[in-house]
């Protein structure tokens, strides 16, 4: 086996090795050859191709959530690293490791006029844990050492307690497509002991207490990987009455006795009830909440005390009321207060849940008395044809909302970029995920904008027969007409929604994605008995599903209307 001839590179592939990185999602160029050619010519990588940038930053984003891994994205220099932001930002907000390595011309000839040359040196440096330029030349012991400690420090601020993307900006001299043998010897790797925050005596003494005296107590779960410890400890709290859990589909945390769609149940709730629900104790876990109604809830009905537990953004203060935070796992701190009981009689799950029964019993009501093609209705649909034990990948805006309102389904694990909660990337972090989770099925739901948008995403080779998509095509952006605002203006159908008249037939032909459509309830039926066939030797399918861009908004502020 070959590789590169610059050393610099050696060294950061082997140390990118050592600490686990497998894939590397590279994009064709010139001035980034000598990372390409020791990626792929080493024996524990796996390289794929994505033409476009930004695609393919999103493609890694997909393979470390399903791996839990490093993994790298490697392009050319200029403009191309700049198409890495929106992944690489997304990737800091959701702790997602993803190692960028961006091809530089040499120092000397940045703004001198030479081509493809930009200013790189930490051009991502709002959005990442660690940024270096890494010198090409020099030699012996010291450079070696410095570069192994650069990179040891680098990779650890990526996969550390607390996660996320790191970049390594790297010079390139002419020659670029110069080989040796790979001769691989020990790595001079750096390792972090890390332990997980332990409380004093004293710690214990007073989070106990305030555990007990408060007899109205949530816990609010944000978005998260699957995690069947912490899902293990949280189910022993579900007897006690004065512990509440709101949860969303991303959280990943699945009990019938938790409050699973939290819009629909505060809907149920009457402003003069509202104090009966408002909590003592706010204790929060994950990363991003989607749920608008829950944040103003809470910031404009304080509670006494509210506690972040985790590792990430220490003094990220969503509800305007946080006053201990707790940097350790969600898991662990639970552990600390398993068994304490309430020194107060309360009701306060009894009550959230009795609201939310009720919520559920009403929306399922309204559902059914829907007999025309819409959003609500698709979704209902939907839900439940994803098959068991698979992925589910949700792409933002009012795709995301509507997911919400849907009891989750406990073997479906559910993903969605809400780090930044942009619509740039959710088709091609689908794929990146499926193509590193090839055994299990992966499904994306996603809207027309955000599909249009990452049509990109299908310009590669792979063959992915697992990944099947819904894209639910109501002529634009319908979250416009959701949300207050928009409708109040003259610009809201051609600046905010968008009209379109699209498909997405010719560019499933264009990329030999089979392609099914349905105009009504009955026909997405219809499709559904053949459309998760499988054959290994196909490619993924696309359903597209068309709703009336004029009914679907009133349909939804109807549903909200029938709970109240």
């Amino acid at each position: 086996m070959k590789t590169t001839t610059k050393r610099v590179v050696q060294l950061i592939v082997e140390q990118c090795v050592a600490k686990g990185m497998r894939h590397v999602v590279c994009s064709p160029g010139s001035r980034n050859a000598p990372l390409v050619i020791a990626f792929n010519q080493h024996p524990e990588v796996e390289c794929i191709v994505i033409p476009d940038e930004r695609c393919a930053a999103f493609y890694a984003l997909g393979i470390s959530q399903q791996t839990s891994r490093l993994v790298g994205v490697a392009c050319t220099s200029g403009s191309a690293s700049l198409n890495y932001y929106p992944a690489i930002a997304e990737a800091y907000y959701q702790q997602i490791p993803l190692i960028v390595f961006t091809a530089d011309r040499p120092i000397s000839w940045v703004n001198q006029g030479d081509g493809q040359t930009i200013v790189q040196h930490e051009v991502f440096k709002n959005h990442i844990r660690y940024s270096i330029t890494l010198p090409e030349f020099a030699g012996g012991e010291e450079y070696e050492w410095y570069i192994n400690r650069e990179c040891s420090e680098a990779l650890f601020k990526a996969n550390g307690n607390i996660k996320g993307p790191v970049h390594f900006n790297l010079p390139f001299s002419e020659p670029l497509y110069s080989q040796e043998d790979l001769v691989r010897s020990p790595v001079n790797t750096i390792d972090v002991v890390e332990s997980n925050s332990q409380f004093s005596e004293a710690q214990i003494i007073q989070i106990i207490d305030a555990w007990k005296k408060y007899p109205k107590k949530m816990i609010l779960c944000g978005q998260m990987k699957p995690d069947l410890a912490l899902e293990n400890v949280l189910n022993q709290f579900v007897n006690d009455d004065s512990v509440v859990f709101l949860v969303e589909n991303t959280a990943n945390q699945v009990n019938n006795q938790f409050i699973q769609c939290i819009d629909r149940t505060l809907e149920n709730i009457s402003p003069q009830e509202l104090s009966d629900f408002v909590p003592d104790l706010l204790i929060t876990i994950g990363g991003a909440v989607v749920s608008k109604k829950i944040k103003s809830f809470l910031r404009n009905n304080k509670p006494k005390e509210t506690w972040k537990v985790g590792y990430d953004f220490l003094f990220m203060d969503t509800y305007m009321s946080m006053n201990l935070t707790f940097p350790m796992l969600p898991f662990s701190f639970f552990k600390q207060v398993l068994g304490v009981k309430p020194s107060v009689q309360s009701n306060y799950r009894n009550r959230w849940k009795q609201k939310d029964y009720v919520a559920q019993d009403k929306a399922i009501d309204f559902i059914i008395s829907q007999v025309e093609i819409c959003d609500l209705t698709v979704f209902n649909i939907l839900q439940d044809s994803i098959p068991e034990n698979s992925e589910l990948h949700l792409a933002n805006s009012s795709v995301i909302r509507y997911a919400q309102l849907f009891n989750p389904i406990k073997s479906i694990n559910t993903w969605c970029n809400r780090g930044t909660s942009g619509i740039d990337g959710s088709t091609s972090t689908a794929i990146g995920a499926a193509f590193a989770n090839s055994n299990t099925w992966h499904t994306l739901i996603t809207g027309d904008i955000s599909f249009f948008y990452d049509s990109n995403a299908f310009w590669n080779k792979l063959k992915l027969p697992n990944l099947r998509i819904f894209l639910i095509n109501n002529s634009g952006g319908g979250i416009f007409k959701i949300i207050p605002g928009p409708d109040t203006t003259e610009e809201l159908n051609d600046f905010f929604v968008f009209n379109h008249q699209f498909s997405a037939e010719y560019i499933c032909k264009a990329f030999n994605i089979n392609y099914f459509k349905a105009n009504s309830l009955n026909e997405i039926d219809e499709q559904l008995k053949t459309f998760y066939t499988y054959d290994e030797s196909s490619n993924s399918a696309l359903m597209e599903i068309f709703t009336p861009n004029n009914l679907n908004d009133k349909i939804l502020k109807e549903y909200f209307r029938s709970l109240s």
